[in-house]
């Protein structure tokens, strides 16, 4: 220990000059030494503030921390008794009722800024600078602590400062002052205000600590922000220092973790041109690093543990940002995450199918709809926003709180864990972050729905929505299965809770969210990545839906989906990709890549998942079927005996011949109707100019519905899969055709079973 606490007590304790009235104002000493254990107990939030307290506990833990010393909450009240300003502060905040917190603000940090700082409090800052900074030789990281902050209820998340790379004791005393202002910007009083809070009686604690030489460093979710998935872990991670991840400048690479076995079910690396220094300068990335991984997969895996670890001392599932050096992995701080609730089953009645714009990060589990209006790149917000879905180069911490009337937000750039989405969870705000070509396909006046659970940007929508809610709060019984569809493993744990088993597991997710051609991933010898993504995957959404239905649907994108992925420069450009080389043809081109999935059904299946089944998509012909399962009879796989295997029906042809895929033996047949509908009256369904004649309640569409459930009925399991679903004719019509089951997007679930309950007889429920 190169410095002992009771050193700072001697310089206050020796000070017998000080009035007796300072000392009852001052309560007690202004320092915990966070690098003593016996001294860390001390360090409750009243003295310490949130992130202080939360780190005490982070060192009790014996996680790896910086050398740490915090300046308390007495200190800030010594600071305001002797400067005479607490007064003038009120003043200054009496105009906070007219709205004009910017004006408040500015006057009341000027007060802070400007007011002398006691020498009492200068020579004890000046004794923890030389020690911390071993009398210059190391650069501090000066950290704002309030007594509000990180709390289950309030993150504050970004709007207080810190100051990193302090070099000297009067860049010291300046940051501390900092911290003490930051309570007092635009958003801090924004937040407050709508908290609740007494800007005044928000005191804050200031954390003192030594810089960590970052390699690398992000921020650690214990559990999925987007879809409050308690068993997932979400891991971002970047070059340099920390600034640019949670502000959202920088686009890192992600990481979703199983916490109960440590594996890494998904990662999306993204190339990174620049990172910042200690001293807050950006650097450019060497161009044959730009490209690599943050981490290691031990030290995704340590920093999962130590998560874990906090997760269960604290009691809630953890924000924390953390860095690596040469040294190792190190815990900056941490908060409870907030913003995660359970998924509410009321939903508004959606009158058109989906049409996929832009798809990301999901970052809430929400959906917004409305015009689109699109900010100019970082500047500020001039225009009104409200009940509009904006979409922004990258999201910002500033940014966030001006956003809070808008009915969702689009961003380029940035993470899930970054505070700004952090902020526009806590708003209850519908969020997709990272979408990369927002700005490029969308403009004023667009017409967009956002859905913040799956991470998609719909067209329309909005309009077609009837404005009163449906839905019961908990989930009513039906005699038609409601599946659903999952494109992100790890929000099958909540989704198993409302839904009927999984009508599509889409590989869509896995395969092209990274960024690289499935292709190329072969090519390379990389096979393994693919397969145990998949297996993965596959394990978790099965045990999630223990005892129910999992179908996974193999790789079914377009041509020009794979056109976007490196690597997809050789796809062929086709004028209408959905009715290309898409579906089970592709992979019976490619029998490498349907042979790779098919290995990772078969490990699943030896893993005990015995409710898995796979789905053939797009079948044009018996034939494809047969072929298709040979496949995967070659890859290990047993159909019909260790897992059910069955076929996407989307064409009239395959439809009206349904007879001859029940002869070659299906386990279930599933209905595509927006392909099937688009099939059957030449409409393309992405294209805006034909949408009013896309119409899946269409006689004719109707007709093959009823020959496919007239022939399979009773034969084998049938199901109608798509959101379209909800149209009421089209509905009525699959209740009284009685197919076994229907599949609905998540977000739409309780409005479909209540309408479907309704539709029933009575006494015809099952349980």
């Amino acid at each position: 220990m190169l410095f002992s606490l009771p050193s700072y007590e001697k310089i206050f304790i020796v000070d017998k000059q000080l009035k007796q009235a300072d000392i009852k104002t001052s309560a007690g000493p202004f320092w915990i030494d966070l690098r003593e254990a016996a001294r860390t107990a001390e360090a409750e939030v009243s003295r310490a503030g949130g992130k202080a307290a939360n780190l005490a506990r982070l060192a009790q833990l014996g996680l790896p921390t910086p050398s740490a010393v915090v300046m308390t909450t007495a200190a800030w009240r010594y600071f305001l008794q002797r400067a005479r300003i607490r007064r003038a502060l009120r003043g200054a905040l009496g105009s906070l009722g007219d709205g004009d917190e910017e004006r408040a603000g500015a006057a009341a940090r000027r007060l802070i800024l400007d007011a002398p700082l006691p020498g009492k409090l200068r020579t004890q800052i000046e004794a923890v600078y030389n020690d911390l900074s071993e009398n210059g030789a190391r650069r501090l990281a000066i950290r704002s602590s309030a007594v509000d902050e990180d709390s289950p209820d309030a993150s504050f998340s970004g709007m207080l400062s810190t100051v990193l790379g302090v070099a000297s004791l009067e860049e010291t005393i300046a940051a501390a002052k900092k911290c003490w202002s930051s309570g007092f910007n635009a958003r801090s009083l924004v937040y407050l205000n709508r908290l609740g809070l007494d800007p005044l009686g928000m005191e804050v604690a200031i954390i003192f600590q030594r810089m960590v030489e970052a390699r690398s460093s992000g921020v650690l979710f214990t559990v999925d922000p987007a879809t409050g998935a308690a068993g997932v872990a979400v891991l971002e991670a970047a070059f340099g220092y920390g600034p640019g991840v949670v502000s959202g400048e920088i686009t890192p690479d992600l990481y979703r973790i199983y916490k109960k076995t440590r594996k890494i079910v998904h990662r999306d690396f993204r190339p990174q041109e620049f990172y910042y220094t200690a001293d807050g300068s950006r650097r450019q990335v060497e161009a044959d690093r730009r490209a690599e991984s943050k981490l290691s997969d031990k030290d995704v895996r340590t920093l999962v543990s130590y998560g874990l670890k906090a997760e269960k001392s604290l009691g809630a599932p953890q924000d924390i940002e953390w860095c690596k050096s040469r040294a190792g992995l190190v815990l900056l701080q941490t908060r409870p995450v907030t913003g995660i609730k359970q998924l509410s089953l009321k939903t508004r009645k959606y009158m058109r199918p989906e049409v996929v714009i832009v798809r990301d990060i999901g970052v809430s589990p929400r959906v917004g709809w409305g015009e689109v209006v699109i900010l100019e790149p970082d500047g500020p917000v001039k225009v009104d926003v409200k009940n509009k879905v904006v979409v922004i180069r990258r999201l910002t911490q500033d940014l966030a709180p001006q956003l809070k009337d808008a009915a969702a937000v689009l961003a380029d750039e940035g993470g899930a864990t970054s505070h700004g989405a952090n902020i526009l969870r806590e708003l209850h705000l519908p969020s997709v972050i990272g979408t990369r070509y927002g700005r490029s396909v969308l403009h004023d006046g667009d017409v967009v729905t956002v859905d913040g659970w799956r991470g998609l940007v719909l067209d329309g929508i909005g309009p077609r929505v009837r404005k009163r809610e449906y839905g019961p709060e908990e989930p009513v019984k039906t005699r038609t299965k409601l599946m659903t569809t999952i494109n992100i493993p790890e929000s099958a744990e909540r989704a198993a809770a409302i839904s009927d088993g999984v009508i599509s597991f889409r590989n869509d997710y896995l395969l092209l969210q990274g960024g690289v051609h499935p292709g190329r991933l072969l090519k390379s010898g990389r096979k393994e990545v693919l397969t145990g993504a998949v297996e993965q995957a596959l394990v978790m959404v099965a045990r999630a839906y223990a005892g129910k239905r999992v179908w996974y649907k193999t790789l079914d994108a377009p041509t020009d989906e794979f056109r976007r992925l490196r690597g997809g420069e050789d796809e062929p450009l086709e004028r209408n990709p959905l009715l290309g080389w898409r579906g089970i043809r592709r992979e019976l081109d490619n029998p490498a890549l349907l042979g790779a999935e098919y290995e990772a059904v078969r490990r699943a299946v030896a893993a005990g998942c015995t409710n898995l089944g796979v789905k053939v998509p797009f079948v044009r012909n018996v034939h494809e079927y047969e072929w298709a399962r040979d496949v995967a009879i070659k890859a290990g796989l047993k159909p019909h005996e260790n897992v059910a295997f069955g076929a996407s029906v989307e064409t009239p042809a395959t439809a009206l011949t349904v007879e001859s895929l029940l002869n070659a033996k299906v386990d279930f047949i599933s209905v595509g109707v927006n392909d099937l509908t688009m099939c059957c009256l030449g409409v393309d369904r992405e294209s805006e100019r034909m949408a009013d004649y896309f119409d899946p309640a269409h006689p004719a569409v109707l007709a093959l519905l009823k020959e496919v459930s007239g022939k399979a009925a009773g034969k084998t399991f049938v199901a109608a899969a798509g959101d379209i679903a909800q149209v009421p004719k089209l509905m009525e019509a699959l209740i009284d055709f009685k197919f076994d089951a229907i599949g609905i997007s998540l977000p739409y679930l309780g409005t479909v079973r209540a309408q479907v309950a309704g539709l029933e007889k009575p006494g015809v429920h099952d349980g």
